[in-house]
């Protein structure tokens, strides 16, 4: 697990500045600015002038899906990111390209299940951490159900699970499985792109309390 015994939490689909704040004093580690086709999505600039409201300590990532290296570096300038999220069908080639560029640079990786040929490939990216998402990215406000807890108990990769996680499931989930890092859009939202903030505290406090346990 990430820290000693602290999970990683991002909180993403931020677009609204009161949303960000939320999710800082929740105890957040990172939000996510999503710059792919969804209800989520968010100009550049939007997500830099609510990047400039965060303390320096919590992670700014821009979700991206099939950007071309150019664009993604264009667009980390103008919203001021600390890491990406690569959610398409990006190669390793990608990878080295941004590294080369960014050296620094956070990132993360998508996979669609927990398949032993799917990690295998994304096993030899030089990311940061595997994201594991059921979720379709051609189709991001359908409903998915979470990865089950079987298929990942056993994963020695550095690995963040997202997908279908609320506040009623993720303490169980860390609990049984301690991932590196958990993710959390729609479970945490009064409508997409409009957090929560009771939700968010939630989804947090659960968390917290199964690192805990």
């Amino acid at each position: 697990m990430a820290r000693g015994t602290r999970t990683f939490v991002k909180i993403c689909g931020i677009t609204r500045p009161e949303d960000a704040r939320a999710a800082v004093r929740a105890g957040a580690d990172a939000v996510g600015f999503v710059f792919a086709p969804s209800p989520r999505r968010i100009s550049p600039s939007d997500a830099g002038a609510i990047a400039d409201l965060l303390h320096p300590s919590v992670q700014r990532i821009g979700v991206f899906v099939d950007e071309t290296p150019a664009n993604v570096l264009q667009i980390i300038d103008q919203a001021g990111l600390d890491g990406v999220q690569l959610q398409g069908s990006e190669s390793a080639q990608f990878v080295i390209d941004l590294r080369a560029e960014r050296p620094a640079l956070t990132i993360f990786k998508v996979v669609r299940s927990a398949a032993a040929g799917e990690l295998a490939q994304a096993e030899g990216l030089e990311v940061d951490a595997i994201f594991i998402d059921p979720k379709d990215a051609a189709d991001p406000t359908a409903p998915v159900e979470p990865i089950p807890v079987d298929t990942l108990r056993e994963l020695s990769i550095r690995f963040i699970v997202a997908g279908g996680l609320t506040p009623s499931n993720v303490g169980a989930l860390v609990a049984e499985v301690r991932p590196w890092g958990v993710d959390v859009s729609g479970g945490v939202e009064e409508r997409p792109g409009e957090k929560d903030p009771e939700k968010v505290r939630s989804f947090i406090r659960a968390v917290r309390d199964a690192e805990r346990a």
